[in-house]
């Protein structure tokens, strides 16, 4: 069997290739080994009818664990669906050698968003081993939201880099 073979998994889910790519058909969640590129993902989601809508601009030959600590770049504005993230939950390994698992779930049932610690942070908190990526079935439209019209990624506060240098040190990053 190729590394992207499909059997069947638990939970309805279909493991594509385990342990490297496992798709939850329920939530439309894919469990993702990061070290692979987002071209290899790609594949084994398509294969299944599945993809991560990506757009022409973003870095296929990229590791999922790059391209998530870059901001996952060519993938659908999140204004344009706030509820839809891209990224659910992760594994990570963090300065200091420690393992963290963020389980994957709605954002707003699952406390402080320790999500965002990694997602677009360049690896500063910590390197994604696993991620939990919102996949979609293809050819199929997806939702929109009325255009959003804010900055969407306004500089941080002096507070809050603040923040970000505390928490970096208690993990012992830089």
């Amino acid at each position: 069997m190729s590394r992207f073979g499909t059997r069947e998994g638990t939970g309805g889910g279909s493991r594509l290739g385990a342990p490297v790519v496992h798709v939850d058909r329920t939530s439309l969640v894919a469990e993702i080994d990061a070290a692979l590129t987002l071209a290899e993902v790609e594949a084994a989601l398509a294969a299944a009818g599945l993809g991560l809508d990506l757009g022409p601009d973003a870095p296929r030959d990229a590791r999922v664990s790059d391209w998530l600590a870059d901001g996952a770049p060519g993938t659908r504005d999140p204004f344009r669906d706030p509820v839809d993230h891209v990224l659910s939950g992760l594994d990570a390994r963090l300065p200091n050698g420690h393992e963290l698992r963020v389980r994957p779930g709605p954002r707003r049932a699952v406390g402080p968003d320790l999500v965002a610690l990694f997602f677009g942070a360049r690896g500063r908190f910590g390197t994604i081993t696993r991620a939990h990526l919102r996949v979609h079935p293809l050819g199929v439209a997806r939702p929109e939201a009325a255009p959003f019209t804010a900055p969407a990624a306004p500089p941080p506060s002096a507070a809050e880099r603040a923040l970000l240098d505390a928490i970096a040190r208690e993990l012992g990053g830089s």
